[in-house]
């Protein structure tokens, strides 16, 4: 009984700390897009017949000073996902990919910089909702 409890507390955390990690970079976009120095954007698809969210894409552009957070968010939630990392030049891109039950979640971040110096960067996150995608795939096949 005891080891139950240990693996069920275990399989518990595991799953706060993929839901944190999302939660992480999230909460530094909103925070960030509502103070100066970013440019915030926002676009959600709906289904049309249910009007239920299908994806949601939010970018963010911010300075310099913005960027050392979310690329630490980043390297802290690798992780939680497939992460992956490339620089070419003065640009460094970042891509985690979360899969859960219900969605599918894609953080990216490109920033430029000069050795330790942020100039600015471009933080994206797709939302992809799972049921929905399955729900258009029966759909299609009952046309």
């Amino acid at each position: 009984m005891t080891h139950f409890r240990i693996i069920t507390l275990v399989t518990i955390l595991i799953f706060s700390v993929s839901a944190f990690a999302q939660n992480e970079i999230d909460r530094l976009v909103d925070q960030f897009s509502t103070v100066g120095w970013s440019t915030f954007t926002s676009a959600v698809e709906r289904d049309p017949k249910t009007h239920r969210i299908i994806k949601t894409v939010k970018t963010l552009e911010t300075s310099g000073h913005n960027i050392g957070a979310l690329k630490k968010a980043f390297e802290n939630e690798a992780h939680t996902g497939n992460f992956s990392k490339k620089r070419e030049d003065d640009v460094t891109k970042m891509v985690l990919t979360v899969q859960t039950d219900k969605t599918n979640r894609v953080y990216m971040l490109n920033y430029s910089s000069n050795g330790h110096v942020f100039r600015g960067g471009k933080t994206t996150i797709i939302v992809k909702v799972k049921q929905l995608q399955n729900q258009e795939k029966e759909n299609k096949e009952h046309l």
